[in-house]
């Protein structure tokens, strides 16, 4: 598992595509090694595009540490020699400690049907996982700015999430698995991924 900045008692594999947000350091020096991976990138984003990836960051970081992340990575996409037009993009994974009023299996069909009736627009239903049963919570919002770091533009978007609630044993605590992503093309790619991460929750 990536260094994490909760202890938690459970593992689990990042595909190494993914650039890690680092919050045993400074929003700052996760900025630099940001502005290293587009610059590096082939076709090269615009000064704008790269601006906005580093607000964007920025952000991020700040809501994920306030928040408990256990984890964040960044996976970034672009045009290549096979799809020469498509479109610089980006998907969030991330990792949360949320608290659980419940410590066993109940938790998740009472998590289940609660999500269900505070978001009434998203898909809610339970999944067995290798390691037991888990909710899962898909749903899209409007937001002001694309969550996309490469995505210059201002208009609203549309953000689709989904979230894989994994109850943790023996504490009243579960994590958060979410993916967020504007590039709703490539959404059944990001969650085939956060399917793979799943798979490798083990706990310790």
């Amino acid at each position: 598992m990536p260094d994490a900045t909760i202890d938690l008692p459970l593992t689990f594999s990042v595909p190494e595509m993914f650039r890690d947000i680092d919050f045993t350091v400074s929003a700052e020096a996760n900025t630099e090694r940001l502005i290293d991976d587009l610059t590096g990138l082939d076709p090269r984003p615009t000064d704008d595009e790269i601006a906005h990836a580093i607000v964007s960051q920025q952000a991020m970081y700040e809501m994920l540490a306030a928040a408990g992340a256990v984890y964040a990575g960044i996976l970034l996409s672009g045009p290549t020699e096979d799809e020469p037009d498509k479109q610089l993009g980006s998907m969030l994974l991330s990792v949360t400690a949320r608290p659980s009023e419940l410590s066993n299996e109940d938790t998740v069909h009472r998590l289940a049907r609660t999500m269900g009736a505070i978001y009434p627009d998203a898909e809610v239903g339970v999944v067995r996982l290798p390691v037991g049963p888990a909710v899962l919570l898909t749903e899209e919002s409007k937001v002001p700015r694309p969550v996309n770091l490469l995505n210059a533009g201002g208009d609203p978007t549309v953000v689709r999430q989904l979230h894989v609630f994994v109850p943790i044993p023996g504490r009243l605590a579960m994590a958060d698995f979410a993916i967020a992503t504007e590039n709703l093309a490539e959404w059944d790619s990001c969650v085939e991924i956060v399917g793979q991460v799943c798979k490798t929750i083990a706990f310790v």
